[in-house]
């Protein structure tokens, strides 16, 4: 009897065809002896067909381990079992579940392999289809931004069978009765899980601390709901929800959305999923919700606020190609490529805005105001789109700042101009903007300014009143040079001998005399002129030399000894040279005048420059007068206020809006050696 005789007699292969499981014999070398019924409908190939052909190259079958390590491995322990891809007649793959064992002859040594397979192809894509639910179910658990419980309430549903089965009819009547039974079926419930938002409102970080029964978080005051919960499960409802107070694990109660669902799948195993919403801060509750559209529509519509919905996804694309392109500077970027805020502008669309909006910008309908915003970006004023545009690039959840709009009709509106995009909406390609008209306050500032303009020109006017007697004398000097050298001149033109050169040298002073006199005309003319703010970067020296140029005769006058100590080779600075010559002068003359109020007999002013910093250079102006008494300090530079009989109490006043609109500040002292007054000025140097 041939080998593979004997071994379809030891098989008993009539037996074997009516197994449903695939059973093949294969020899050592692996060509197939014998093939049943059911390898034949799983293969689809039939026995002729398959008899002496080599197993594995056949249905190429296919292991994470090579079927010659596989084999090995039969051969050494007698048996191996696994999962194997195979190729069917018709091509289709499936997967084997096999067992091979070695069959042996009478004498003991093996003859071939034995293979018992079963097809689980199926099974495998069920299981893998429940892999991928359970896991998307999870990441789902513990990704939401609400508190997710889920609990066995398995002893629930026996208690309330126990109920039904006792006689109770109305369950909720029973539970308003009972409220102690209650307090028992939560007692009864049992956290299986809870996701990390649960950890973060109701534990101390400690998950496991949750884990046990539900009746801790219950206040008293919301039993109720808890017995409505049960009664609605009972009644076969979805879901329901309710507000009510819940506590965290320390005690603390706090409002919440309570949400339980009753799906018949879950309920059959007694397990309930339970959704908590902390709507003590209801706007959390409103980010997490903002698929609700009925509540971000009101708040949309009734905010006295312009407010914009854009579409950026297209702004997105130009954002990703540049990054691709490797650019990380975008500012740099529009610096060369000026023409990308215009395209910008092309891409961002208006898909909504509110009723606001269609007052603030004349429009009659939503219609009018949908599209690209171009149209309402003001051509000079590009810049605060641009710098929200590079706020956006640098991935800042916001922008503000103050510019100028466009509306239908061509006027032009001041607003305060945010844009809201955190990480998330601008993802999504959405994008919302508030326009905030802020005309009556810029035309509120700009008149405020007018005033403040009038106001430090009139000081400067009421200085220069004071400072009469010095401008007479200063105009007089050069005058009545002129004066007596012109006469002198006529003199020696008319003797019989004229003096051609001393004429001469006598026109020459006269010259430089009407120059001087012509200086001195400007710089009062310069002082008095109630002209435009003009910013110059100028040598702080200078415009103290020409400053002290106004106080020469008011100095002799008052018999005060000025001294200069200028620091060399300061930066300069950027300023209105008037501006700051009108302070100069303005407290030097109030040192003049607080010497002679007090009598004082020596009489000094001392202006020092120096540089503080790589960035500010220091201004100071002292005197050895009375000094300023500790109960002034404070209100000094308030307006109104002044220690002068006759004063305005102004003087102050505007040299701090002055050195302050120029980005600097001033303070005022008393020296402690001389006793005196001692006035600091800070200025900013020219960028």
């Amino acid at each position: 009897m041939s080998d593979s005789m004997m071994i379809e007699s030891d098989l008993g292969s009539d037996v074997l065809d009516l197994i449903h499981e695939s059973i093949f014999l294969r020899d050592l070398d692996g060509r197939i002896l014998y093939w049943n019924k059911a390898s034949q409908e799983l293969y689809g190939w039939s026995s002729t067909d398959i008899i002496g052909r080599v197993a594995h190259e056949l249905l190429t079958s296919e292991h994470p381990d090579s079927i010659v390590c596989l084999e090995a491995r039969v051969r050494e322990t007698g048996r191996w079992d696994g999962e194997l891809k195979r190729t069917t007649a018709s091509g289709t793959q499936v997967i084997i579940e096999a067992r091979w064992s070695i069959r042996r002859n009478c004498q003991g040594i093996p003859i071939g392999i034995v293979e018992t397979g079963r097809d689980i192809t199926a099974r495998k894509a069920t299981e893998r289809v429940l892999t991928e639910s359970e896991h998307r179910y999870r990441n789902l658990f513990q990704a939401m931004a609400a508190s997710f419980w889920e609990l066995d309430f398995t002893l629930v549903g026996v208690m309330v069978r126990g109920l039904f089965a006792s006689g109770v009819q109305d369950l909720g009547q029973h539970f308003i009765s009972h409220p102690e039974l209650v307090r028992e079926m939560m007692l009864a419930t049992h956290v299986l899980d809870v996701n990390e938002q649960t950890v973060t409102l109701f534990g101390r970080g400690n998950k496991d601390e949750l884990l046990g029964s539900v009746e801790p978080f219950w206040p008293e005051s919301s039993t109720q709901v808890f017995a409505q919960s049960i009664v609605a499960a009972v009644s076969r409802k979805l879901n329901y929800v309710m507000e009510t107070k819940l506590r965290n694990i320390d005690g603390r109660e706090f409002d919440v959305l309570f949400t339980a669902s009753f799906p018949p799948e879950n309920m059959q195993k007694g397990i309930l999923m339970v959704g908590v919403i902390d709507l003590s801060a209801r706007n959390q509750a409103f980010a997490a919700m903002e698929q609700s559209e009925f509540r971000y529509r009101n708040l949309f519509e009734v905010m006295a606020v312009s407010f914009w919905q854009l579409d950026s996804s297209g702004l997105n694309r130009m954002f990703a190609e540049l990054r691709t392109q490797g650019v990380s500077d975008l500012s740099a970027h529009i610096d060369e490529h000026p023409e990308f805020i215009r395209q910008a502008m092309d891409v961002c669309v208006a898909i909504d805005v509110n009723e606001r909006t269609l007052t603030m910008y004349g429009a009659t309908e939503r219609s009018q105001m949908l599209g690209p915003i171009t149209r309402f970006w003001v051509q000079g004023h590009y810049e605060a789109f641009r710098r929200s545009m590079e706020a956006a690039y640098r991935g800042e959840p916001g922008y503000l700042e103050e510019t100028k709009t466009r509306a239908l009709d061509g006027r032009e509106i001041d607003v305060l101009f945010f844009v809201t995009a955190p990480p998330q909406m601008r993802a999504k390609g959405m994008v919302l903007v508030g326009n905030i008209d802020i005309s009556e306050l810029v035309a509120s500032r700009v008149a405020l300014e007018g005033m403040q303009s009038n106001l430090i020109h009139a000081a400067r006017i009421t200085m220069l009143g004071e400072l009469t007697a010095s401008i007479a004398h200063e105009v007089n000097q050069p005058l009545a040079a002129i004066t007596t050298n012109g006469e002198a001149g006529l003199r020696w033109l008319n003797r019989p001998e004229p003096d051609v050169g001393e004429v001469r040298d006598l026109t020459v002073r006269m010259v430089a005399d009407a120059r001087r006199a012509a200086d001195i005309i400007s710089r009062i003319r310069g002082m008095a002129c109630h002209g435009t703010s003009e910013r110059l970067s100028l040598p702080l020296n200078n415009v103290v030399k020409e400053a002290v140029q106004f106080l020469r005769h008011e100095l002799q006058a008052q018999n005060v000894e000025l001294s200069l100590i200028l620091a060399q080779h300061l930066p300069r600075i950027c300023v209105d040279r008037t501006l700051l010559q009108q302070v100069i002068v303005n407290l030097s003359i109030n040192a003049m005048q607080a010497m002679e109020q007090a009598q004082v007999v020596d009489r000094r002013i001392c202006i020092t420059t120096a540089s503080l910093d790589a960035t500010t250079v220091e201004l100071v102006v002292e005197d050895n007068g009375p000094g300023i008494a500790k109960a002034d300090l404070d209100r000094l530079f308030d307006s109104f206020f002044t220690t002068k009989k006759t004063g305005m109490g102004m003087g102050l006043p505007i040299c701090r809006t002055v050195i302050q609109s120029h980005g600097g500040s001033i303070q005022a002292s008393n020296n402690t050696q001389t006793r005196g007054a001692r006035f600091t000025v800070t200025l900013p140097v020219a960028g």
